[in-house]
């Protein structure tokens, strides 16, 4: 195992390599089609908040089967920041990830991240947890570990003395640097107000995209944890609706359907409001990720890519000079006539009204299914929830639809979970 620790990962400013960037003819150039991806790019790097730390500003998840030829490639491509968890594929990732490093030793030049998904009211099981992934990681600490998919209902942890004495253990050891905690709940402005408030939380990651950065609360929370500096990380970065013009990017796309697969109203595709942007060589899978460095909230962005047309896609949008002010007008007016197509998360409203069944947890799995083929995967996380959570039959559907701000046809998507997915 690699103990070393690497005190300033990448190098650079963001503002230098654009320069060389543009001198060497743009951010295509950096990876040219149909390359193996061998040649190493120096991604722009930023400061990730109270941990000092140099990362570069695109991150690689791993909540999918990751395969060694693919992570090596990632790594021989510029990226040096990896997120994964002892979740993902049920630790096979990691394990993959501890081999690729091991045999590459990379190890010491990766800022890499994993996290605690299960026990997490258990403090006193923390370290066993990160114990078993630092064997599949084949490394003796991680630079960040997680409190994995942290709930609304789970804020109470976050003040927790026994909570932060367990993290603030992990670190004496040596075991991480830096404590961290991600979130996709509907209840993401109360968690990340928390997590700036708490005090020893050093950074977080957030589902965040053009999507649903327009929220007052999300944008309040956001700025104070930006005074709190934590270092602050997107995912879910593309926001990208399965209805018509939308499509995930995996499996599964195809017109007329809402996020999770209900049928969407027809009429003008969406798409059209990004043609302007794919005429200038966007694709909108990048003007997504370009719009997340534009709003100037999060620092980085990490994105599951799944295979390396995807990787030089991000590996280019990342490099690319930010959204021209008509570029950000089309992304806001796709984003308008497609917020009824995309679920916002925000189940506080809708659960209730369904009789307590977990809907924004229901229509992600069902997104990881009809948008990004993960049907196995979605299957297994549907299972997971508690026979109320996910008793549907039961749920008063047309309240939960009519409780929807966003106006989701909710009432089909929950049905069409049911079918897919029970």
């Amino acid at each position: 195992m690699d103990g070393t620790r690497n005190d300033g990962i990448g190098g650079g400013s963001r503002r230098e390599f654009l320069k060389t960037a543009a001198v060497a003819g743009g951010a295509a150039a950096l990876v040219p089609a149909g390359s193996a991806l061998a040649d190493t790019t120096e991604l722009p790097t930023v400061t990730l908040g109270k941990t000092g730390q140099k990362v570069p500003a695109l991150g690689m998840g791993t909540s999918w089967a990751v395969q060694p030829s693919f992570v090596q490639a990632a790594l021989a491509a510029g990226v040096r920041y990896i997120d994964t968890s002892e979740n993902y594929e049920g630790g096979r990732a990691e394990e993959t990830l501890g081999v690729v490093l091991e045999r590459t030793k990379m190890r010491k030049e990766v800022y890499l991240v994993t996290k605690n998904g299960r026990n997490k009211k258990n403090p006193a099981a923390y370290e066993e947890r990160l114990n078993g992934s630092l064997k599949r990681l084949r490394t003796d600490y991680v630079d960040c570990y997680y409190l994995h998919g942290l709930e609304g209902r789970e804020i109470a942890l976050l003040k927790d003395p026994e909570v932060k004495a367990s993290f603030e253990r992990l670190k004496k050891s040596g075991k991480i640097r830096f404590c961290g905690l991600s979130c996709h709940d509907g209840m993401l402005p109360e968690i990340v107000t928390a997590a700036a408030e708490c005090g020893w939380i050093d950074q977080i990651m957030i589902a965040y995209n053009f999507q649903t950065m327009d929220g007052d609360a999300i944008r309040r929370a956001l700025d104070a944890a930006a005074k709190a500096n934590l270092g602050l990380v997107a995912m879910k970065s593309q926001g990208t609706p399965q209805g018509p013009g939308g499509g995930g990017r995996g499996r599964g796309r195809g017109r007329g359907r809402a996020s999770g697969g209900a049928e969407a109203p027809q009429g003008p595709n969406p798409l059209d409001k990004l043609k302007g942007l794919m005429e200038k060589g966007f694709k909108k899978e990048q003007a997504a990720i370009q719009a997340i460095f534009h709003d100037g909230r999060m620092q980085a962005v990490v994105s599951e890519m799944t295979n390396r047309d995807q990787l030089r896609d991000n590996l280019a949008a990342a490099a690319r000079p930010k959204l021209s002010l008509r570029d950000q007008q089309l992304l806001e007016e796709y984003r308008q006539a497609t917020a009824h197509l995309y679920c916002h998360g925000c189940d506080h409203h809708c659960g209730p009204a369904a009789g307590g069944i977990a809907v924004a947890d229901i229509l992600r799995f069902l997104r990881y299914d009809e948008a990004y083929g993960k049907r196995t995967r979605a299957r297994e996380l549907f299972q997971a929830l508690s026979p109320e959570a996910r008793d549907i039959a039961r749920a008063d559907l047309a309240a939960a639809e009519a409780a929807c701000p966003h106006g989701l046809p909710v009432a089909d998507l929950l049905r069409r979970a049911e079918s897919r997915l029970g």
